[in-house]
C-alpha cells in the first residue's frame, strides 16, 4: 500500500464526502481532491520532474499542503517541507543540502522566498500560489492545464516519499529519509493507539512542515474517510470555536498549545465533547496544565515520544496512566513518556550495549525499531551509520525506565552537562525549577567556565506579573538539588526560543554565552 492509496480509495468509497476544509476559504470532496492531485502530479511531472527528484514548499498551513502530500506522492517527487520560521541563511544552508528541482511558494511568503532563494542554485522552477505572488509559474494555472487521470507512475513501499527536517535543536536540521511504508506505519501506530471515528474530524493545529505527509499532517483520521478542518495558523482563542463548529475529534498539539487553549477567557462556553483524541508532544506537561485541561476537555490526552526519524512514534503515556491526583507514584508517571508505541520496539541501552535494568535509576540510549523508523539520513551515509547499530535507531535522547516499565526522559546525550567532571542531567534541575509557582517555562545549559569545564545556566521565563528574582530561584533549587546540580546563574528571557514542535532551542541559548569568559566560583559548592 502507498501514501496515494489514500485518497483513491476514498475517492471511490466517500466521493462526495469532505476531505480538506479551509474555514472561510473553499472545500474539497475526497473526489475532488483525487483530480486535483493527479493534475498536481502531471503538473510537476510535464515541468520536466521525475520520480526521485525533490521539490520544497514553502508555505503557512493551507489546503494545497495536503494536495502536496497526495501529488508527490502519487508523482514519486519527494516532497521537502520548508520551516517556514527559519532564518532565511538556515533554509538557503538546507535546502542547498537537500537540492530541490522546484520550490511552490505562498503568496504571503513570496518575499521572504526571494530572500533565500539565489542561495538555492538547484531551483529551476518556483510555483506561487494563494494570491498575488509574482512568480512566472502559478499553481492554479498549472492545474487547469494538466491532465486528470491518475498519473500511474510506478512507486513503491520502499521508495522515498518525504524528506523530514530534524528539528534542529542542536544545529541545521539533517533531512530523515522517510518512505511510504514508513508513513502508513506511523499512521497506523497511531490508529491502533487514538480512538478515531469513520469520517471523524481532525483540526491541523501544528505546521505541516513538521512530519510532513505522516500522522501529523495526514492525520490518520483521514484513512478512515475523515475531513481535515485547516486553518492558517493555530489561535488559541479560535480552537475552543473550531472544535465546537466542525465537530472535531481528534487533532495533534504541543502542550504550551493545551496550555494557552485552557488560559481562554471564556473557554467553558463551548462544547468540545466531541473530541476523541489529542495526540500532544514536544515537552512533559506541567501538572497544573494536564489537570486543567481534563476538566475542561476531557481524558483525551495521548502525549507522546516520538522523532522527525521515527515518523513521531516511539512511545505513549495512554489517559489511563495519567493521575493528575493519586499516590505519589501515581502522579510522577505525568513525567514519563509512557511506554513504547503498539508497532514499536524500544529499549534503553547502556555503555556495554546491554539494557539497562528497569529499576528508576540506571540510565541508557533510548534505541528504536520498527516500520515507521527512517532508514536515515538523505546523502549523510556517515551520520547514517553512527545512528544505527544493526535494525536499531540510537535516539541519542537518555532515559530510565522503572519497575512498571515507563519510561522517563532524563536528557539528551548532547544536553548533558558535564561539571568538574561530573554528569548532570540538564532535565532534572529544570523539572525543579518549572516546579516554582513564578516558572513559566525553564531551561537549563553548560556555559564555558575556566576552571569547572562548564557551569550550569538556567534560562527562565517568569509567570505573567511575577518579580521572581535570581537569588530566590537559585534558593528554591538549591533546597532540592545536591550542590553540584545547582544552577550558578539564572537569565530571565520575554521569550524562549522554540522550535516547531514546543522544544527549546537550546542551541539558541547556548550561542548567546559562546565564547563568554567563565565565572570562577566554585562548581561544585
Amino acid at each position: 500500500m502507498l501514501v496515494s492509496d489514500i485518497v483513491r480509495h476514498n475517492a471511490r468509497f466517500f466521493g462526495e464526502q469532505d476531505a480538506v476544509v479551509v474555514p472561510g476559504g473553499t472545500t474539497h470532496s475526497w473526489s475532488e481532491l483525487d483530480v486535483r492531485t493527479n493534475r498536481f502530479a502531471h503538473a510537476l511531472l510535464g515541468l520536466g520532474l521525475v520520480k526521485g527528484d525533490r521539490i520544497a514548499v514553502f508555505a503557512p498551513n493551507c489546503g494545497e499542503y495536503v494536495e502536496f502530500f497526495f501529488a508527490t506522492a502519487k508523482s514519486g517527487i519527494i516532497g521537502a517541507a520548508t520551516n517556514i520560521r527559519l532564518a532565511p541563511y538556515e533554509i538557503s544552508s538546507y535546502l542547498a543540502y537537500v537540492e530541490p528541482q522546484a520550490v511552490l511558494v505562498h503568496a504571503e511568503l513570496a518575499r521572504a522566498a526571494r530572500a533565500w532563494l539565489p542561495d538555492v542554485p538547484t531551483v529551476r522552477h518556483v510555483i506561487g500560489f494563494g494570491g498575488d505572488h509574482g512568480f512566472d509559474l502559478d499553481l492554479e494555472d498549472l492545474l487547469g492545464r494538466a491532465r486528470a487521470d491518475d498519473p500511474a507512475v510506478p512507486v513503491h513501499e520502499e521508495d522515498t516519499y518525504q524528506l523530514g527536517a530534524t528539528s534542529g535543536t542542536t544545529g541545521i536540521p539533517k533531512a530523515a529519509v522517510l518512505t511510504h511504508r514508513n508513513a502508513l506505519a506511523a499512521m497506523l501506530n497511531w490508529l491502533a493507539e487514538l480512538p478515531i471515528p469513520e469520517r471523524g474530524t481532525g483540526l491541523q493545529c501544528i505546521p505541516y512542515f513538521f512530519n510532513p505527509g505522516g500522522p501529523a499532517g495526514l492525520h490518520p483520521v483521514l484513512m478512515k474517510g475523515g475531513r481535515t478542518v485547516v486553518p492558517p495558523a493555530f489561535d488559541p482563542a479560535e480552537f475552543p470555536r473550531l472544535v465546537q463548529e466542525y465537530g472535531v475529534t481528534n487533532t495533534i498539539i504541543v502542550p504550551t498549545m493545551v496550555q494557552m487553549v485552557v488560559g481562554q477567557p471564556g473557554i467553558e462556553r463551548y462544547d468540545m465533547s466531541s473530541l476523541r483524541g489529542i495526540i500532544s508532544g514536544g515537552s512533559p506537561y506541567v501538572l497544573d496544565v494536564l489537570r486543567r485541561a481534563r476538566e475542561m476537555i476531557g481524558d483525551v490526552f495521548f502525549p507522546l515520544y516520538g522523532m522527525a526519524e521515527s515518523y513521531s512514534c516511539g512511545a505513549v503515556l495512554r489517559p489511563e496512566n495519567q493521575f493528575t491526583e493519586g499516590t505519589e507514584e501515581q502522579v510522577r508517571r505525568l513525567s514519563t513518556v509512557g511506554k513504547p508505541n503498539v508497532l514499536i520496539r524500544l529499549r534503553v541501552v547502556g555503555p556495554a550495549g546491554d539494557d539497562v535494568p528497569h529499576d528508576g535509576r540506571t540510565s541508557g540510549e533510548i534505541w528504536l525499531s520498527g516500520d515507521s523508523i527512517s532508514p536515515g539520513y538523505f546523502r549523510m551515509d556517515e551520520e547514517t551509520r553512527s545512528s544505527r547499530e544493526g535494525e536499531w535507531f540510537k535516539t541519542g535522547d537518555v532515559a530510565v525506565v522503572d519497575t512498571e516499565g515507563f519510561i522517563t526522559i532524563v536528557d539528551r546525550l548532547k544536553d548533558m552537562i558535564i561539571t568538574g567532571g561530573i554528569n548532570v542531567f540538564s532535565v532534572e534541575v529544570e523539572r525543579v525549577l518549572q516546579g516554582h509557582p513564578d516558572v513559566e517555562q525553564a531551561a537549563v545549559i553548560g556555559v564555558p567556565h575556566e576552571t569547572w569545564g562548564e557551569a550550569i545556566h538556567a534560562v527562565v521565563r517568569r509567570r505573567p506579573g511575577s518579580a521572581v528574582t535570581e537569588d530566590e530561584l537559585m534558593a528554591f533549587a538549591a533546597e532540592r538539588l545536591s550542590g553540584y546540580k545547582k544552577p550558578r546563574s539564572v537569565e530571565f528571557l520575554e521569550q524562549l526560543p522554540m522550535s516547531a514542535t514546543g522544544k527549546i532551542l537550546k542551541k539558541d541559548l547556548r550561542g548567546r554565552h559562546d565564547g563568554l569568559p567563565g565565572q570562577t566560583e566554585h562548581a561544585g559548592a
